[in-house]
């Protein structure tokens, strides 16, 4: 069904765009802090029908969740299973066959109804569907080895055109002013099957390429997308574009850090990291002569990962929002592998609030189960075949305590005074911060303890995170002034406590919150000046 004016015109007024300064985030007419809380529905156009669907979004919405992550041509099964409605992403290259084979560049209007449905019901409840075209898998094949449908720039562009612009229904612009991921955890340089196959003993294709730079594939994504787009924004604007990168890199390749990848590419609205899923380092890892240790980031270390971003994040001079697009999932075993332990709600909470006091513009949560809508009772959508398999249904896992938690630090966050003047500083507590920067500190979870500080440039205020409770000592002089009210919030229950007033003059104070001892006592300290000298 076409798209209303009305319609567009609600996305329009749901469009994200970066603060002048370059590290927060804005929405609507008189761009008011947006706090991205985002949640991954990767398989939700592929999975759901509209009512299951409606019952997703609602319950995401009344939750303060804001951005959803979907998928247009699925991870799982995108040319294996159709949609619930019957529908494939693309029509067959060949009607007469019977295994299902796309045409990537004829799109099937059928499959886009749905999404059209899904995109205009979340903009009436206040979400903004974030549109990622294909995932990853079928640009370089990465950890499924299948056919890369879209290993060539031209489709790539073609697609990302279709998506952003609907060219075949003009004048009805379907996806106006919504944010896009690139990428789907991937990385630009990536082996290819055939070198893959070749060290683990399968069939090799020819030919053999050793590592490939699929750096024109995404650039024409983007391209598309922003050539899209300009048909209907005519005032030189830009779309909003994110790279989801994967948790791994191969050695003597950039870092899969979102700048680090593509350092000159203009489209690039934000920086992002995947922090992943591992505890440590539980996945095989090729080693040869050519390849070596794969590297990877550690997921209980996210928060040195946000602080590398933010201070390395616009090297050209132009500063960027920093998120991690896809931390550790809760209800999820670390590396989904099913002997090792859950990622639980503390570990969600303790993640969440080092990365907002490093410096990031927002939040993003997952689920293994609703990412992949699981429904153990399906008989048309299976659970998938694939090691990150859950073992719940995806509705009954709606209402895990880390949704509640995160959307707990959106709230804090926007009820600053100085939404726009936060800056991450760790220089005025005085104490140890337990951040272990030497090599023989880097071990599993070293910087899970890491006491943060951010702070308000003006000096206004200043708060400290502490995920186990731990006591700490800081330096006053930040705050000019007086007096200023303390207090204590608990950021498992949103309950906030007074606590101890404080001098400014005394120059230091020495701070032991209400309890300690794991991460089910984590608190975060605000200081709020209320005589303030300038």
């Amino acid at each position: 069904m076409p798209r209303s004016a009305a319609s567009i015109e609600k996305s329009k007024a749901l469009e994200i765009r970066v603060h002048p300064e370059g590290r927060h985030l804005v929405s609507g007419q008189m761009d008011e802090p947006f706090f991205w809380l985002a949640d991954t529905a990767w398989e939700l156009f592929h999975r759901l029908d509209e009512a299951e669907a409606k019952l997703y979004l609602d319950k995401r919405a009344a939750q303060g969740f804001n951005v959803v992550f979907v998928v247009v041509f699925a991870e799982h099964g995108g040319c294996t299973l159709p949609s619930r409605a019957g529908h494939w992403p693309f029509l067959p290259l060949d009607p007469s066959s019977e295994t299902y084979q796309p045409n990537v560049f004829r799109p099937n209007p059928a499959y886009f109804d749905f999404i059209d449905w899904v995109v205009d019901y979340a903009a009436t409840v206040g979400i903004r569907i974030a549109l990622q075209p294909v995932w990853g898998n079928y640009v370089a094949g990465v950890y499924h080895r299948i056919e890369h449908w879209f290993d060539d720039a031209e489709a790539a562009y073609s697609f990302g055109h279709f998506c952003a612009n609907r060219s075949e229904l003009k004048p009805l612009l379907r996806y106006p002013y919504l944010p896009w991921l690139n990428g789907g955890d991937v990385v630009r340089h990536w082996f290819d099957d055939a070198a893959f196959n070749a060290r683990v003993g399968l069939p090799v294709k020819e030919p053999h390429i050793a590592v490939k730079d699929y750096d024109p594939i995404f650039e024409a994504f983007a391209e598309g997308i922003t050539a899209g787009e300009a048909a209907y924004r005519g005032d030189g604007s830009k779309p909003f574009i994110a790279f989801h990168p994967a948790a791994r890199w191969l050695p003597d390749t950039p870092k899969a850090i979102s700048s680090h990848m593509f350092p000159k590419s203009k489209w690039l609205t934000i920086d992002g990291i995947q922090s992943g899923h591992a505890v440590r380092n539980t996945f095989i890892q090729p080693k040869d002569e050519t390849y070596g240790k794969l590297n990877t980031f550690t997921a209980q270390n996210s928060v040195d990962v946000v602080r590398e971003m933010y201070e390395t994040s616009g090297k050209d001079g132009s500063l960027r929002p920093v998120i991690d697009l896809e931390p550790h999932y809760e209800s999820t075993h670390y590396s989904f592998k099913p002997e090792e332990p859950f990622w639980k709600a503390s570990n969600i909470r303790q993640g969440a609030w080092q990365a907002m006091f490093a410096g990031a513009a927002g939040l993003t949560y997952g689920v293994n189960s609703v990412w992949q809508m699981n429904n153990l009772a399906s008989t048309s959508h299976p659970p998938i075949n694939h090691h990150t398999a859950s073992e719940f249904n995806w509705f009954d896992e709606l209402d895990l305590p880390g949704a509640r938690m995160v959307s707990l630090v959106r709230t804090w966050f926007l009820a600053r005074p100085t939404f726009f003047s936060r800056t991450p500083d760790q220089s005025f507590i005085l104490s140890d911060t337990f951040d272990r920067d030497t090599p023989e500190d880097d071990v599993e979870g070293k910087d899970a303890k890491l006491i943060a500080g951010t702070r308000c440039r003006q000096g206004k205020w200043l708060a400290v995170y502490s995920p186990e409770g731990a006591p700490f000592e800081l330096d006053l002089s930040v705050l000019p002034g007086h007096k200023a009210t303390a207090n204590w919030f608990n950021p498992r229950n949103g309950v906030t406590t007074p606590a101890e007033p404080v001098d400014l003059n005394s120059g230091a104070v020495s701070v032991t919150p209400p309890s300690t001892g794991s991460y089910e006592h984590d608190w975060v300290y605000y200081l709020e000046t209320t005589s303030v000298h300038i």
